[in-house]
């Protein structure tokens, strides 16, 4: 008796326990829809992913809906690819999880609205070095290439005095043409020519308007070997006095910024870190943080950031000796030189420093000097007269940094004793010939033009003006 007692028993209890089994199939729970999407625009394209909780694991099959926009590919799993319509609307997109006995939907709704229209980007400020030291009957020593040429080539204006109101008016009109809104002005000393005539002529100048102005600091005249320190104190004080309160003087961040030759001859020296101490120094003592962009970059970037650090900002004046770029530079070389570029950026950035680029249309310093090879303003000998320019411009622009105003140096705006200059010249047939015994020993036998206006016309078409 007791036996069957015990066998029933167990049979129940196996009864009990698959009857609990199947009563313990929970229902599927939708308990999210991944990416959560508000809004989106026009066409554009998201995957949703259902995210679901079901604690007994049973398979699972979705179902997705949408009111508009359309559903791409298969709607039966868990992740689902749509796409938004070409119109403005609400669109309601549901989901819905069966496990065969139990189901949940989840719906939610995405506003789709017109893109914004793409924001312009800034355009550069661009900047020239510009040389008040054109001034008496001598036009600065009247050493320049284009009055060896033949038949001479002079400046528009003639050999000007750039203390002359109408100068400086002329400067300014043909500046605002081409885009460009600042000048890195070379200075040389308290009471020296640059000095005067950047003070006293062109910032009380009527026409000055929104032009900028920035010092160029020439330590070639006040470093006396790029060690001698002893100007430095009293130079900073003199412009903090005259300079850096003037509305036109220009600013980052609200900082002055003071543009200095040669720092790289500096740091070769062991007397940047020096300088620069003497400078803020001072600077502060009259009340300005000072931003120092110095003439850094030269050739291939260093492997160390430690001397570009030491500045907020860096960039490269003499584009033609560290170009390599001789007679005729070529698109390769012009391609290589800013692929250097890019690398003094990256590393400056890495340095948390800003980098400013540079170009120039040429250089030919044999009638101020015994000279260097020079460098064509044309790429080669078949293109045209602006191609080097051109193609630096091009190059140049993509490297500069919205943080600084996308700033960009030309050199020069009048430097002529180096053929820099982009600075109008009298228009005139080209030639390779001029007055030395051989005819020759000025141009190198490379052809040189009455350019008119062709650089402010290059340039402005580049910046978008």
């Amino acid at each position: 008796m007791k036996f069957r007692i015990l066998v029933a028993f167990v049979i129940l209890s196996s009864i009990g326990a698959t009857s609990c089994d199947k009563n313990n199939n929970q229902p599927p729970v939708i308990v999210d829809v991944v990416p959560g999407v508000e809004k989106t625009t026009f066409m554009n394209t998201i995957r949703f992913t259902a995210s679901v909780d079901d604690d007994d694991n049973s398979a699972l099959s979705f179902n997705w809906s949408g009111s508009c926009g359309n559903l791409i590919g298969e709607t039966n799993s868990s992740s689902v690819s749509w796409q938004a319509p070409g119109e403005e609307s609400t669109c309601e997109i549901k989901v819905t999880v069966t496990d065969g006995e139990f189901s949940d939907e989840y719906s939610f709704s995405v506003k789709v609205e017109k893109p914004l229209e793409p924001e312009e980007p800034s355009p550069p400020l661009v900047g020239v070095y510009y040389y008040p030291w054109h001034g008496g009957s001598n036009f600065h020593g009247r050493k320049y290439l284009r009055e060896y040429l033949v038949p001479v080539q002079t400046p528009e204006l003639g050999e000007y005095n750039d203390r002359d109101d109408e100068v400086i008016s002329q400067h300014l009109e043909w500046c605002e043409y081409a885009g460009i809104g600042l000048w890195v002005s070379s200075w040389w000393g308290p009471g020296r020519m640059t000095d005067i005539t950047l003070k006293d002529h062109i910032l009380t100048h009527p026409d000055l308007n929104d032009m900028k102005i920035a010092l160029f600091y020439e330590t070639s005249g006040r470093m006396d070997e790029f060690t001698d320190v002893s100007n430095v104190a009293s130079d900073i004080s003199y412009m903090a006095e005259n300079y850096f309160n003037h509305p036109n003087y220009y600013k980052i961040g609200g900082r002055p910024v003071l543009f200095i030759y040669l720092t790289r001859v500096l740091s070769g020296n062991g007397v940047l870190e020096t300088t620069l101490d003497i400078i803020r120094g001072e600077a502060n003592q009259a009340g300005f943080d000072i931003y120092i962009v110095g003439d850094q970059v030269f050739g291939q970037p260093p492997s160390s950031a430690n001397q570009i650090a030491l500045l907020d900002g860096i960039t490269n004046y003499d584009v033609y000796g560290s170009s390599g770029g001789r007679m005729y530079a070529t698109q390769e070389k012009v391609e290589d030189y800013y692929s250097a570029q890019s690398g003094w950026k990256a590393l400056a950035n890495q340095a948390g420093v800003s980098y400013v680029p540079a170009a120039s249309p040429g250089f030919n310093d044999r009638g101020v000097r015994d000279g260097h090879i020079p460098l064509s303003r044309k790429l080669t000998e078949n293109d045209e007269f602006g191609s080097l320019f051109k193609a630096m411009l091009n190059e140049a622009l993509k490297l500069t940094d919205p943080d600084i105003d996308n700033l960009l140096l030309i050199t020069s705006w009048n430097e002529w004793h180096e053929d820099t200059q982009i600075e109008p010249v009298t228009a005139a047939s080209p030639t390779n010939k001029d007055k030395s015994s051989s005819g020759e020993e000025y141009t190198v036998g490379l052809e040189y033009e009455g350019y008119g206006l062709r650089y402010l016309e290059i340039l402005k078409e580049a910046v978008g003006q």
